[in-house]
């Protein structure tokens, strides 16, 4: 692949975390986590998808590196009430994908990956100049894990999502 790469994502659970750890164990590109300014207390699920619902926008951290510097971004998501988070709201917000490639990778509770989601990331990267090439959906069982991160990577390991995520590498020529 052509150019830097970074896979930046945000995750509350540690779901989303471990397909980012997962991605960037095969393919070495930078990695890099979004934060919220305030951290999400544990146990408040209602309030998060409340935030979620209404497309509210958390306060966020600057990441540590420059997005400019990168021509291709893997972004990992999650999915909250069936809405994408108010962290990755913040960061879509703020973003210049200008001429970038975007992968997008998302986590959720439900079986079938939110379209209405994927389709909402997708235009908001697009409205800033990006390009989406391709997204993928993995299922998690976040309601067990909410505010766990050790019992999340527990839960969600790489055994059951490492065939998927390395198969959608090699189709889009990321892996060889």
């Amino acid at each position: 692949m052509e150019g830097q790469s970074l896979i930046v994502y945000y995750s509350w659970t540690g779901n989303t975390a471990a397909v980012a750890r997962e991605l960037h164990a095969q393919t070495g590109f930078a990695l890099e986590r979004i934060e919220e300014m305030k951290p999400r207390p544990f146990g408040s699920l209602p309030m998060a998808a409340m935030g979620a619902w209404f497309h509210l926008k958390s306060a966020i951290k600057p990441l540590p590196v420059l997005i400019n510097n990168y021509d291709n971004l893997f972004l990992g998501i999650q999915v909250w009430a069936g809405n994408s988070t108010p962290a990755i709201n913040a960061f879509l917000k703020r973003g210049n994908f200008k001429n970038k490639k975007v992968w997008i990778f998302m986590t959720m509770a439900d079986n079938v990956p939110s379209q209405k989601v994927m389709d909402s990331v997708r235009r908001r990267v697009e409205e800033k100049g990006g390009v989406v090439v391709d997204t993928i959906g993995f299922t998690s069982k976040m309601l067990a894990t909410v505010g766990d991160e050790q019992r999340a990577s527990q839960v969600l390991s790489p055994e059951m999502f490492r065939e998927a995520l390395t198969a959608w590498l090699r189709n889009n020529r990321i892996l060889e």
